[in-house]
């Protein structure tokens, strides 16, 4: 039997976008301030409440997901991407399960794509890891994994991604994925799934203070 251990849906992640779509990115890459009565005004804007204090910032949203702050774990450097807390996670509870965890994963994804699409819009390109127009990681390095890696491993297993949500320069990549992890693929051990959101900041964008 699959077990689902987010207990999210794709109703939650379309709120989790209404709030992020509208955020000021420019101010948010440049990372959260250091003092406790700043860091929660920051915070506070958006609704959210800090569950750290070092190293890196994650927060509690209003909806009940959290987001981290990856600042390369040094607290008050530029914020690079924000995660929030997985989508969606189904795994199997034997390797006779992985056939259906493909088949769950090819189920939620359209799901979860519409949910996003309605928050954000239409994506740039979403489309699965063997898709002939897949989009080289040039301009987006460390966002997704390039040609070779990605047919080698199925890694992501599907994307979407959109950007510019405004006026530009562009503030923010959204970036949606699949994963299937290795074992799937395997007939001895069991597999899972997973769909992930992140924001990440593009190159060559100059965050403000």
């Amino acid at each position: 039997m699959l077990t689902e251990t987010t207990g999210r849906t794709a109703q939650d992640l379309a709120v989790e976008l209404a709030v992020l779509r509208d955020a000021d990115w420019a101010a948010l890459w440049a990372g959260p301030p250091q003092s406790g009565i700043a860091l929660e005004r920051w915070c506070g804007r958006y609704g959210w409440e800090p569950l750290t204090s070092d190293r890196q910032l994650v927060v509690r949203t209003g909806n009940g997901g959290e987001l981290t702050f990856d600042s390369g774990g040094i607290w008050g450097s530029p914020v690079t991407s924000v995660s929030l807390s997985a989508c969606w996670h189904v795994k199997a509870s034997a390797p006779a399960e992985n056939g259906t965890v493909l088949t769950a994963a090819a189920e939620r994804w359209p799901t979860y794509l519409e949910a996003a699409t309605g928050a954000l819009g239409a994506p740039v390109w979403a489309g699965p890891w063997d898709a002939p127009d897949f989009p080289e990681p040039e301009d987006h390095a460390g966002v997704w994994e390039g040609r070779e890696s990605r047919l080698k491993h199925r890694s992501p297993y599907q994307l979407a991604f959109w950007g510019p949500l405004g006026e530009a320069p562009v503030e923010a990549l959204f970036v949606l994925n699949q994963s299937v992890s290795f074992p799937t693929w395997t007939p001895d051990m069991p597999g899972g799934s997973t769909i992930r959101m992140a924001v990440h900041r593009p190159v060559g964008f100059r965050s403000r203070r």
